[in-house]
């Protein structure tokens, strides 16, 4: 059973049965909030008392993939200091992780980076600390035929994605041209690394959650999503996710600025073109209400062709 055909939970007593018959005794506390894909239910262990969270896909969702890949992400991320909620139950149909607490609204997140270095600061190591523990041996890196399946992974193209858009050509020749740029180093990425799955504390942050689209890539693709124009929230200024420049996020990493970061900030642009389209048939808008795809195209395209000139 994949997670797209998982029966839903449709009331409390059936996410109490699931964990039960995992041995895990729960009671359900409260609803949380949703997500754009998930669904969150905040719960207090029978024995203990402790607070987790339960997460199960949302009504119309995409993913066909169940959680224990993300499952598996967010432990070897806890293995390299990352702040990512500690797993403790996961299969096709839900995960039950530690409740985390803090605030991953955006607005939190963006007043705090305008008031706190130590909070863009933390923001910057965790992206580091995913790099410097999740990094594949140089000898052990994949070649070309496997980034080929990762980009057109991460643009979902081998599920359809390209055919939703009024210009699948475009997208094709941008994801061609970012596989010229080769591999490079890669490592673990959180796959949706941005304002509103950074939780803010008392103006630190207390967490990094939604693992879903974890995976091994070029170390480029999460700043490359980061840096993406989609996630500015107004602030042009601040190219990285609202928090921060540019300039910043790229010295803290120790990321140059070459033709493969612009290609995977160019690939994210595509991606989200993708994304936004399936989240317009979810809420069964009209095509285009979630995001402009010419303009997003028109982006990407002028961010690959400035990268090789």
């Amino acid at each position: 059973m994949d997670a797209k055909s998982a029966k839903p939970f449709e009331d409390p007593s059936a996410i109490e049965d699931w964990c039960a018959q995992r041995d895990l005794p729960v009671r359900v506390a409260a609803p949380l909030g949703d997500g754009a894909l998930n669904l969150h239910w905040a719960l207090e262990q029978v024995e203990g008392g402790a607070a987790l969270v339960f997460r199960c896909r949302g009504e119309g969702h995409w993913i066909t993939a169940g959680f224990e890949a993300e499952a598996r992400a967010m432990t070897l991320a806890r293995q390299a200091g990352v702040l990512a909620p500690a797993v403790v139950l996961a299969g096709a149909q839900a995960l039950v992780m530690t409740r985390l607490e803090g605030s991953a609204g955006r607005e939190a997140a963006l007043a705090t980076a305008a008031e706190s270095p130590a909070f863009r600061q933390d923001v910057t190591s965790q992206l580091h600390m995913l790099r410097a523990g999740t990094t594949i041996d140089p000898n052990d890196s994949p070649g070309e035929p496997w980034l080929a399946q990762v980009i057109d992974a991460y643009i979902a193209a081998p599920q359809g994605g390209l055919e939703l858009l009024t210009q699948p050509e475009r997208a094709r020749a941008i994801a061609a041209a970012a596989l010229e740029t080769g591999v490079g180093r890669v490592c673990l990425n959180h796959g949706d690394f941005r304002t509103g799955n950074l939780l803010v504390q008392g103006g630190r942050l207390s967490g990094v959650l939604d693992w879903e689209f974890a995976g091994y890539r070029p170390e480029e693709a999460d700043v490359g999503w980061m840096l993406s124009s989609p996630w500015r929230y107004g602030r042009p200024d601040l190219d990285a996710s609202g928090l921060m420049a540019r300039e910043a996020l790229l010295d803290a990493l120790g990321q140059a600025p070459t033709a493969r970061l612009a290609a995977w900030e160019a690939l994210a642009l595509v991606r989200w073109a993708v994304i936004a389209r399936r989240q317009d048939q979810r809420q069964h808008v009209p095509a285009g209400t979630n995001a402009d795809e010419g303009a997003l195209l028109d982006e990407a395209e002028a961010l690959v062709a400035a990268s090789w000139a």
